[in-house]
This record gives C-alpha cells, sequence and structure tokens, in this order.
C-alpha cells in the first residue's frame, strides 16, 4: 500500500474523531472550540516548522497567497464549526466534501489537463447522486 494512501486513512480516522468531538462536546460555548483548537495547532506547527524545515523554504514562499490563503481557512473552520453544532447529523458537513471533489476534478480536467477515465467519471457520477440522496431526503 501507498504512503499516501496511509496516510489518508490516518487522516479519515482523526477528522472523524474532530467531528465528533466537536458536535457533542458541550464544554466550549460560542466559538471556543475552534479558537483554542487552531491555537493549539499553530504552536505545533511552528515547533514541526522550526524542527523539520529549510529557512530558505519559508523565505521564498508566496506571502500573499498563503495570507489569503490563511484567511480563507479561518473562515473555513468557522463555517464547518456552525455546520457541525448546527446540522441535524454531523456527517452532512461531508456531503460538501464530495462536491468539492467533484469541483476539483473538473477545475484539474480543463486548467491543469488531468487525464479523466471512464472509472473515475462513474465513481464521481456516484458521489453525486449520493450527495442528492442525502441533501432531499
Amino acid at each position: 500500500m501507498e504512503n499516501w494512501i496511509l496516510y489518508g486513512i490516518l487522516r479519515t480516522i482523526i477528522v472523524v474523531f474532530l467531528i465528533l468531538a466537536q458536535k457533542y462536546d458541550e464544554s466550549c460555548k460560542g466559538y471556543t472550540w475552534p479558537i483554542l483548537v487552531h491555537i493549539i495547532s499553530s504552536i505545533f506547527l511552528i515547533l514541526f516548522a522550526i524542527s523539520f524545515e529549510k529557512i530558505e523554504n519559508i523565505k521564498n514562499a508566496n506571502f500573499p497567497l498563503i495570507i489569503i490563503a490563511g484567511i480563507l481557512v479561518c473562515i473555513v473552520v468557522i463555517i464547518s464549526y456552525i455546520i457541525i453544532k448546527k446540522s441535524p447529523n454531523p456527517a452532512y458537513l461531508r456531503i460538501f466534501s464530495a462536491i468539492e471533489m467533484i469541483i476539483i476534478l473538473i477545475l484539474s480536467v480543463y486548467i491543469f489537463n488531468e487525464k479523466l477515465t471512464y472509472k473515475i467519471i462513474l465513481g464521481f457520477i456516484l458521489i453525486a447522486a449520493g450527495v442528492i440522496v442525502l441533501t432531499y431526503n
């Protein structure tokens, strides 16, 4: 099994835990949960960067794009938290991830000339059908 698949499985397990913890933890009021989690995450990312990243890689980064991405990540975190807390089922957040996959596929084909196979098309048709079934029950 390729490394990226193992990372994907590990990521899935972690994301499931985080979504369920956010949905059912009642100790944090307001937006305390995402704020504290991302402050702690930022500290660990800084430590990771100091330990493993070359300083010239950081110096050469596209900072305007990174600043925009940071702002967008903040918005996505808040929106995701609202969806998790207000939706009847926390799994509904993942419906939007399926839609994101379809949009990324389409943009990758048209903008970056990624290859499209019948197997990929069939998979995305099934994903789209699943999204429709789950959102219009």
